[in-house]
């Protein structure tokens, strides 16, 4: 049996500093689900590369619970639409990719793919959500946005810059492999998502830029 990597503690993983570049690890999907079991820090998984994520900062978490709030008000009432946050994974078995956006909506019922007891991930969201950062943007708009559209349930992909009020929104075109991209740069403009809407000025709530 081949071994298992070693898994890095918290005082290893450098990059877990708030911002700081992600860390990349290769390693087999054997690893990345052993690491699962037993590190406590976020971590993905893409092209034979385990990715230890970096601390989130202040800014980017504000974002992330001010995205969750919204979309607890828009789809309050709403039980065909299940809102997550970071915590639930989203599994892409095409590409053997394991993602976790700053927030997802499953539409119906959740498809689940199980890495091992306890340890699972969704496989059909509705919606992703990333916030961008600086050490991020290369990454969320690179891989993980080539592996969000590879989805087939996936309908909105929500690029939420960090350091300015500005919202990029790919929605996917009927049910074709195509999308469109529509840009929000006020916080006095609001951008729908089906049936519903987020106001810029919601999201960006208490930042300052």
């Amino acid at each position: 049996m081949e071994a298992i990597l070693d898994i890095p503690t918290i005082s290893e993983a450098e990059t877990l500093l708030p911002g700081a570049e992600e860390q990349r690890v290769e390693g087999s999907y054997d690893d990345f689900v052993a690491w699962l079991r037993q590190c406590d820090y976020p971590i993905e998984y893409e092209n034979g590369n385990i990715v230890i994520m970096s601390i989130a900062s202040d800014e980017h978490e504000k974002i992330v619970a001010n995205l969750l709030g919204a979309f607890f008000i828009a789809m309050r009432g709403n039980r065909n639409l299940g809102r997550y946050g970071s915590n639930r994974h989203i599994y892409i078995p095409a590409l053997s990719k394991a993602y976790s956006p700053d927030a997802s909506v499953v539409k119906g019922d959740p498809e689940v793919f199980t890495y091992s007891a306890g340890k699972d991930a969704y496989t059909n969201p509705w919606l992703v959500a990333e916030v961008i950062s600086p050490s991020s943007r290369s990454r969320d708009f690179g891989e993980k946005l080539h592996g969000y559209k590879a989805i087939p349930d996936l309908q909105y992909i929500l690029c939420i810059e960090q350091e300015r009020p500005f919202v990029t929104v790919f929605e996917r075109i009927d049910d074709t492999a195509r999308w469109r991209s529509t840009d929000y740069d006020a916080l006095s403009q609001s951008f729908p998502i089906g049936e519903f809407s987020v106001a810029m000025s919601d999201l960006y709530e208490n930042l300052k830029f």
